[in-house]
């Protein structure tokens, strides 16, 4: 009987030791994934010994090469709080590409508290804060007075600074008033530190067939968000690539895969660019992973597992395009200053998605003609600014 591509699935486990595989749960580590490639090359060496002929022997096996790319839907983790450490099995992928889990799990401060001096870009946080630069930068904040329904009422701060001001990372319509509290929430935040980013530990089932893959390690990047419309939706996703080493293989049948609801589509949220709300069809952020092999003849392939060598982040969009008097693309880009970047979707606590970009450049747009609207795209490069780029599940209610 043929196998089927619908009985494939993964599970991830953090690896605390090169070259040292740790065995997934196939059923507390599992989860949903689409889009898989798999594939093992092998490494040749050209046989170069004259034969006597014109014919040459075919080349030596050296050794082989696993790589591949999978997608995971950008689900909130959900639930009525905040998961415990590691339990979000898609943060595991993102610790693994240099991100560092932080978890709010009580709200700051524990009660609602009053607003400072605000105006529609900064708020002032009260006494329950922590006058620490930087402290809260790229997390969620909750202001009641910003908006009617609750998932309204989420924004995020692009800038944190001892005297407790938080720069936010939307344009408001009016100062907020009353009260504010960080609520409870799972945040992923780009770790600029030296310490090298961890392997993973991971088991593939392909229809009855197990493959434990010892030093995962992720190769590449992106997350993709498309904006859904009346026309069509698409789910936003983080693209994963990777390259592993086979640890063993067996006959095994699939396990089971939990369903685990809808993904929130991105629509009724917010996108702010440069503190202005804009239109478009697509956000995606491509960090630029690029993985190297330390030669080591002590391993059976002659090399040590993958290492995290070099990293440039950008992001890119597909947006409506503006008059120079609404949004100037073209001397912002001239001028390069830094700038945010903002989306966020969903309506419940535990499953809203914030994506946070406290600093970028405009690299050069350009408009683009053709379809029934005149859009802009180009790439807008992230600096190394620690939280340079966030994540964040907020819970709150």
């Amino acid at each position: 009987m043929a196998r089927k591509t619908n009985k494939t699935t993964m599970a991830v486990k953090m690896q605390a030791q090169s070259g040292v595989f740790e065995a997934p749960s196939p059923v507390t580590d599992i989860y949903p994934i689409s889009n898989l490639q798999f594939s093992i090359q092998g490494v040749t060496v050209a046989n170069p010994e004259y034969t006597g002929s014109v014919h040459k022997n075919g080349p030596d096996l050296a050794g082989k090469t696993i790589s591949g790319s999978f997608n995971i839907n950008m689900r909130p983790p959900g639930g009525a709080d905040v998961p415990l450490a590691d339990a979000y099995i898609p943060g595991r992928i993102l610790k693994a590409a240099k991100f560092t889990e932080s978890r709010v799990s009580a709200a700051i401060p524990a009660a609602p508290e009053a607003v400072g001096a605000a105006t529609t870009t900064t708020v002032t946080l009260g006494a329950g804060a922590v006058g620490a630069a930087s402290l809260y930068k790229g997390m969620a904040l909750l202001l009641p007075s910003i908006a009617a329904q609750p998932y309204d009422q989420i924004t995020a701060i692009r800038y944190y600074t001892a005297a407790k001001s938080a720069g936010l990372m939307e344009l408001l319509a009016a100062p907020p008033v009353g009260n504010y509290q960080i609520p409870k929430q799972l945040s992923y935040q780009r770790s600029i530190s030296e310490s090298d980013a961890p392997f993973l530990s991971v088991k593939l089932w392909l229809d009855g067939l197990r493959y434990d893959l010892v030093d995962f390690r992720i190769s590449g990047f992106r997350w993709v968000m498309p904006v859904s419309t009346r026309d069509g939706a698409t789910t936003p996703t983080f693209e994963v690539s990777y390259t592993a080493t086979i640890d063993d293989y067996d006959d095994e049948a699939t396990p089971s895969v939990p369903a685990l609801g809808a993904t929130p589509l991105f629509k009724d949220g917010k996108l702010f660019v440069a503190n202005k709300a804009v239109g478009g069809s697509n956000l995606s952020i491509d960090f630029g992973l690029r993985t190297a092999y330390p030669p080591d003849p002590n391993y059976a392939d002659g090399s040590a597992g993958g290492e995290l060598v070099e990293t440039t982040t950008t992001v890119s969009m597909d947006r409506q395009a503006y008059l120079k008097a609404q949004f100037d693309t073209l001397a912002m880009a001239e001028g390069q200053a830094q700038y945010a970047a903002y989306a966020q979707w969903g309506y419940q606590s535990g499953k809203l998605v914030q994506v946070v970009v406290p600093d970028f450049r405009f690299g050069y747009q350009s408009p683009s003609l053709g379809q029934d609207y005149i859009t802009e795209t180009g790439d807008m490069y992230v600096d190394v600014f620690d939280r340079n780029v966030c994540v964040n599940f907020p819970y709150w209610g």
